[in-house]
């Protein structure tokens, strides 16, 4: 009798995906919870035994399993919601079909991969073990999970999603792709590969088959089929399922698995996209020792590229490295190959070649030959030398009379602030009244367009000096425009002072970034900045470097994190060339910077390792009770609140308040900012009581500091609503949301992302409290600007697209709401835990509305395990999902599994959600 046909096998297997990750007191009380029987218990317990033990059987009968043909499945034949089309071809593991849902709710094709072999209990373990590995994996450049399951006799499937698109090979030599265009797509394969080892993940069979790309150029790596995660409590094993010809040497031996592995197949290949040769042809005998002499260098092969001479040497190096026999002389990681190949392209040393002194050399001639040229010609330099004396002295009387035409400038500065700052002023203190900041820097900017235009050197500066005061004030609009006007004024002619004009679009720069103006706003005062300050002052390297650090802070406004970590890089390399004046001078700042961009692209252990270095630098330059310490602790207690460590980033946070109120004042604008980031991540530990302390502090503050009417005082204001929503008080959210929304709208432009996203969070509570009609025009703007801003493969058109369809369902459109849930499977978007949580609930309510309650009944579970995967089982965030799974259960007639969800979650529900909360109203129908 086969596993699939033992009585209860369903049961088992169900049970099994609920308790496979779990240690044994916990499966003990999930066996309890979940009311199983002995015998069900011992066929599980003897299938996790099976994945712990090793038996020199294991390889033959993996492989014994590989040779069985697949479970004959015809076109037409249903699995699931799955109708097959057509047979795709066979991948690691088993067949792949092209298949469409069939359940009449949405059109959709998808890849079923079927899982070869015996339906036995080690399959069973590596199905479960797949499935949970590639729910972890939402990256724009790795092939997404959809759906997955067993076929009638007990055959896994997985149902992935369908990729249109050549294998790489094939795409590069079809579309005829230069050198440099093939080594950005394998940059960008290196990033998924990087992706996956970050999440402790290992491919196993990388191989140009399992790479297509699609019509755009966009690369998509496929077939996790035998992937393994690194976690796991014994190392990774290779057990039969791969590609002879692209795999490692330990895998061929047998031997324990690495990232090292996935490294090594992409040295393979990397060689066959340069050459358009396979690598090598003897890999199928299996043995090490073959394998390592098999090992050729790429300008060998490629006798037939136009580009053969430029292999020789860095690319034969890269190569080399990464197909190295031994794992430890490979690359540490795909991120480090990736690196090298974009140091060839920028003419940079490559790591794989040994850093000589002529190999160096070579490098800096090749990327710098026009300074090169210059060198050479230093010597008719030498013979002008006697004319150059002759203009010193002429320079000395100029400098003398710059220097008298600075102090008439200075005395009128002085003059002028004295004059607005005098409060016996009775325009601007008729009532003999305290003023504000504010009151005294609106005279001065109305006086300095009334007084000014005869002194435009003085009124380029104070325009200067005016905005950036504003900047600290938190008024981005006045600032903004003050900036623009002292940039303009260094460029008259009558002043010309294009290296200030270059530091206030700099400075420009920052406060459109800093305060969400478009994107390409930001980048175009950065690249005028650039342009500038090499144009008039090519040799000062700190001037660029700076120039170079706002570019790539430009380009990480606009989510381009290759450029903005490329742009910071080149300001870090001229930073490490200045004198060190102080210790680490600039370069903490660089690196703090590319911590952020590391930190936005979820890259979190090298951003967490750039906060690191960054602090130890500025302690070492400026010790703790430091301003400079103190914005690159709070980014470090950020990166590693995202990094899924809350806890940690609380302890930093509370020190980062006291470290602002010691530099700044307790009623500071730093420390309102300080209890916001606070706030912030004491909110996603699920402490919604402290979050809300945190926020109204921060608001005080703000209040004080800039005024309520403030794009700074929005900020906690907003934050403050989400933490009301997250307890179920919409009565408290949304009025705080609309003025949040006022508040961005008076200070902010039009289409600004941050008054979007206020338009989106006010239109979500409205649908959430029921209040329909009034969401419609927040939520239609928020939808409209966040596909024009963001367009639609992003997490922010994903979070107002479910909210549309949640108001769609409310509204009795049940129609269109499945239309929009189509539009949210086809998108690429990367979705959060919590956001997906919410797509799938929206599927369940559309599938309800069809009476399809057995596909609602999957979405729900989906939905609850989508947020227990990320804020485990006590989490406030669970509440939600799981009295809707429990719901379902109820009306499918499973009672006991339903109240035995909800009995664990009644105390924490009841002391975090308001009475009239629509999760206390969920619950009450369990008393």
């Amino acid at each position: 009798m086969t596993e699939a046909a033992r009585p209860g096998f369903v049961e088992v297997r169900r049970l099994f995906d609920l308790v496979c990750d779990l240690a044994p007191d916990q499966r003990r009380r999930r066996y309890e919870e979940e009311g199983a029987d002995a015998a069900t218990i011992a066929e599980i317990e003897s299938l996790l035994a099976c994945e712990d033990r090793d038996t020199v059987l294991r390889a033959p009968v993996l492989r014994a399993l590989g040779a069985m043909p697949e479970t004959e499945l015809a076109e037409g034949d249903r699995l699931g919601v799955w109708r097959l089309l057509r047979r795709l071809g066979s991948g690691g593991m088993g067949a792949v079909h092209l298949a469409e849902r069939a359940d009449g709710h949405f059109e959709q094709q998808a890849a079923i991969k079927l899982i070869r072999g015996l339906p036995g209990s080690d399959t069973l373990v590596h199905f479960a073990r797949e499935r949970q590995i590639l729910a972890t994996l939402q990256h724009p450049h790795i092939a997404r999970l959809l759906d997955g399951g067993a076929t009638p006799g007990g055959q896994p499937y997985l149902v992935m999603e369908y990729v249109e698109g050549e294998a790489i090979d094939a795409y590069c030599r079809d579309h005829r792709l230069d050198l440099r265009a093939r080594l950005a797509l394998f940059r960008a394969v290196c990033d998924a590969v990087q992706f996956a080892h970050q999440r402790l993940i290992v491919h196993c069979d990388l191989k140009p088959s399992n790479v297509l790309v699609r019509a755009d150029g966009t690369p998509v790596l496929l077939d996790f089929g035998i992937a393994r995660a690194l976690d796991r409590p014994r190392a990774v094993e290779a057990d039969g399922y791969f590609t002879p010809g692209y795999a490692s040497p330990e895998q061929l031996a047998g031997e324990t698995l690495t990232t090292a592995s996935d490294v090594y197949a992409l040295g393979l290949v990397l060689f066959e996209l340069v050459t358009g040769r396979k690598p090598r042809v003897d890999a199928a005998d299996r043995t090490v020792a073959r394998l390592a002499q098999a090992q050729v260098r790429p300008s060998e092969l490629a006798d037939d590229v136009p580009w053969r001479a430029r292999l020789a040497g860095d690319l034969d190096a890269i190569v080399l490295r990464a197909t190295a026999a031994q794992a430890a002389a490979r690359y540490l990681s795909a991120r480090e190959l990736g690196e090298d190949v974009q140091r060839f392209l920028e003419h940079r040393p490559v790591r794989a070649r040994a850093a000589t002194l002529r190999y160096r050399a070579a490098r800096l001639l090749r990327r710098r030959w026009p300074v090169a040229l210059a060198a050479a010609c230093a010597l008719l330099v030498l013979g002008a030398f006697t004319w150059r004396l002759a203009l010193e002295n002429a320079r000395a009387r100029a400098a003398e009379r710059e220097a008298k035409r600075q102090a008439a400038t200075a005395e009128r500065v002085s003059d002028f602030l004295v004059s607005v700052f005098d409060t016996s002023n009775p325009r601007l203190n008729a009532e003999h009244r305290d003023i504000t900041a504010r009151e005294v820097l609106d005279e001065g900017a109305a006086r300095i367009e009334r007084d000014l235009d005869d002194a435009p050197q003085v009124k380029a500066h104070l325009l200067d000096v005016l905005a950036t005061a504003y900047r600290h004030l938190g008024q981005p609009k006045p600032s903004i425009a003050l900036f623009r006007a002292a940039a303009e004024l260094y460029l008259d002619p009558r002043v010309d002072e294009p290296l200030k004009a270059a530091e206030a679009l700099s400075q420009l720069a920052v406060v459109y970034a800093n305060n969400a103006y478009p994107a390409t706003d930001v980048e175009a005062a950065a690249r005028r900045a650039l342009a500038l300050r090499t144009e008039h002052a090519p040799d000062d390297a700190r001037a660029l470097a700076d120039s170079w650090n706002t570019l790539g802070l430009a380009f990480e406004a606009q989510d381009r994190y290759e450029e903005a970590e490329a742009a910071l890089r080149k300001g870090l390399d001229l930073r490490r060339t200045l004198p060190l004046d102080k210790p680490g001078d600039g370069i903490a700042s660089s690196l703090h910077n590319l911590g952020l961009v590391a930190a936005k692209r979820a890259d979190y252990a090298h951003a967490l390792d750039y906060y690191r270095e960054a602090l130890a630098l500025k302690q070492k330059q400026f010790g703790e009770h430091h301003p400079d310490y103190q914005v690159t602790l709070q980014g470090y207690a950020r990166a590693l609140s995202d990094a899924g460590q809350p806890a940690q980033a609380v302890a930093l946070f509370e020190r980062n308040i006291a470290l602002c109120a010691e530099l700044y004042g307790e009623r500071s604008a730093k420390s309102a900012d300080a209890h916001n980031v606070l706030g912030y991540s004491l909110q996603d530990l699920g402490r919604f009581a402290d979050a809300i302390a945190q926020y109204r502090e921060a608001m005080r503050i703000h209040a004080d500091v800039s005024g309520r009417d403030s794009a700074a005082y929005a900020v906690p204001l907003n934050n403050l609503a989400t933490a009301c929503e997250d307890t179920g008080d919409y009565g408290a959210a949304i009025p705080l949301y609309e003025e949040s929304l006022r508040t961005r709208r008076r200070t902010l432009p039009d289409g600004n992302r941050l008054v979007l996203r206020a338009d989106y969070n006010l239109a979500r509570a409205l649908v959430r409290a029921g209040r329909l009609r009034e969401a419609k025009a927040p939520l239609d703007r928020a939808i409209e600007g966040m596909r024009a801003h963001f367009g639609e493969d992003d997490l922010n058109t994903a979070k107002c697209e479910i909210t549309l369809g949640e108001w769609q369902l409310a509204s009795g459109s049940s129609a269109d709401a499945a239309k929009t849930v189509q539009v949210l499977l086809h998108s690429r978007a990367p979705l959060t835990p919590l956001v997906r949580a919410r797509r799938e609930a929206l599927e369940a309510g559309v599938a309800l509305v069809a009476h399809d309650a057995s596909t609602a009944l999957d979405h729900r579970r989906a939905a609850l395990d989508a947020v227990r995967a990320k804020y485990g089982e006590a989490h406030p965030y669970i509440a939600e999902f799981a009295l809707a799974y429990a719901a379902a259960l109820s009306d499918a007639g499973r009672e006991a599994e339903a109240r035995a969800l909800v009995q664990p979650l009644r105390a924490m529900i009841e002391s975090t959600f308001v009475e009239a909360s629509p999760v206390r109203t969920a619950l009450a129908r369990w008393h």
